[in-house]
């Protein structure tokens, strides 16, 4: 492996100013990516990582040479109104059925960004970025948005890019097996990268092992509900044409108060459509859906007066509205009354969150945030969308606690790549096909 790092960082401090003040997110970080060499950058959910990475994509980089950034939420980077244009960007050919297939795009050349799945988008946005032809690949949780097969497909991917040329990738990651695939490991807590090498060994020490998520143990069966009562029944629904959205037709969904349904399946195939569907989001093209005996869309093609379902989007950003997070706190009247303080506390959040902006927070602790809001809000149907990407092991934990925490008058629908995280949430599986 060549020795000339194609990243250099010598006492390098990151800080962040805002209305409150200046935070030092980042201090004294010492760091060399050498040409060949695959960084992972772990860290608990604040920690800094993706931080980090935009600092390395900005104006103020040190490096110089080529830099391309994947970021977390795709839609940050999709800009034109196909496929095809958004991978020719820059280019003087537009891309053909090979290099569709070769971005597993195949198909989706004619199709809107704005509708792809969410682990299609990714695949687009990691596609645009190599298209760029970077030294230095920066990778902000290429996984969290994927299903099994296609995590694998991307890492392979990546793994593919870094061995030609004079190239460096770096990764913010809260997954182990992408770790693993890393070359060298840094770990980030309060602030410091407090430790450095090679995975395999990083692994054994547990600080380390407690921030990456293992698979939990699958939950007992869970009983019966007692009551009778639907929450949630769906009959007959299809989705989409190709362009406006995913087309799909998903099987009938009965889900009783006090039961929980986990929906799973490859990405593109429907997941989100259909909870967002359930919720009153998004009409069906056909079908009807039912929350309690209201049947919603008979007057318009949303439907969110009902007051009777509540979900937790896999963008979680898309749904906070107030300038800080005590004010998204008291958004809701059910939750008027809380102790905000109490609330990001069994969150795992910190007590200066409360004056934060929610866009402000780190991904992960959005998802938190968005999470607590919703489980806590009362509605007779709570439906949560890939609850535990990008979240670290102790996120994962807390969602199952939160979980645990509801009691038999709710339903719950959960959206997730993750079999092992609707086991152990004890929910009964539903394989939507691809």
């Amino acid at each position: 492996m060549p020795n000339e790092p194609l990243l250099r960082l010598r006492g390098w401090s990151l800080v962040r100013r805002d209305p409150g003040g200046e935070r030092v997110l980042l201090r004294d970080v010492d760091l060399d990516v050498p040409a060949g060499c695959w960084l992972a950058v772990a860290g608990g959910n604040g920690s800094g990582k993706s931080s980090l990475l935009k600092y390395l994509a900005g104006d103020e980089s040190p490096v110089a040479d080529r830099v391309a950034l994947v970021a977390q939420d795709p839609d940050e980077q999709l800009v034109t109104g196909t496929v095809v244009e958004e991978l020719a960007l820059g280019h003087p050919v537009s891309p053909g059925d090979a290099e569709l297939a070769a971005a597993g795009l195949a198909g989706l050349g004619d199709r809107d960004p704005r509708v792809l799945s969410a682990g299609q988008k990714q695949r687009l946005a990691l596609a645009a970025a190599l298209g760029q032809e970077p030294e230095l690949l920066l990778c902000d949780e290429p996984t969290a948005l994927q299903d099994p097969a296609q995590a694998a497909w991307m890492l392979d991917r990546l793994e593919g890019w870094l061995r030609v040329g004079n190239r460096a990738l770096v990764t913010a990651t809260c997954d182990r097996a992408e770790a693993l695939r890393a070359h060298e490991l840094a770990v980030i807590d309060a602030g410091r990268i407090v430790r450095l090498g090679p995975p395999a060994e990083l692994l054994r020490d547990p600080l380390v092992d407690a921030l990456l998520p293992t698979a939990p143990p699958p939950a007992g069966p869970r009983p019966e509900p007692s009551s009778t009562a639907t929450v949630l029944a769906t009959s007959g629904l299809s989705f989409g044409d190709g362009r406006d959205g995913p087309s799909c037709a998903p099987p009938d969904l009965r889900v009783r108060a006090g039961e929980r349904v986990g929906l799973t399946g490859p990405n593109g195939c429907g997941k989100s459509t259909l909870l967002a569907a359930c919720v009153g989001l998004l009409r069906p093209r056909t079908g009807t859906v039912h929350l309690g005996d209201e049947r919603l869309y008979q007057r318009s093609a949303r439907d969110l007066e009902h007051g009777r379902a509540a979900l937790a989007p896999q963008f979680p950003e898309y749904m906070f509205t107030a300038p800080t997070v005590r004010q998204e706190i008291a958004v809701d009247p059910t939750l008027a009354a809380t102790d905000p303080a109490a609330l990001l506390a069994r969150l795992g959040l910190p007590a200066d969150c409360l004056a934060a902006n929610p866009h402000a927070l780190s991904t992960g602790q959005r998802r938190r945030l968005a999470l607590g809001l919703v489980l806590r809000s009362g509605r007779p149907l709570l439906a949560l969308d890939e609850p535990t990407a990008a979240l670290d092991r102790a996120g994962r934990r807390t969602v199952l606690d939160l979980l645990a925490e509801l009691d038999d008058t709710a339903g719950l629908l959960v959206a997730s790549h993750d079999r092992a995280f609707l086991a152990a949430a004890g929910c009964r599986i539903i394989d939507l096909p691809g």
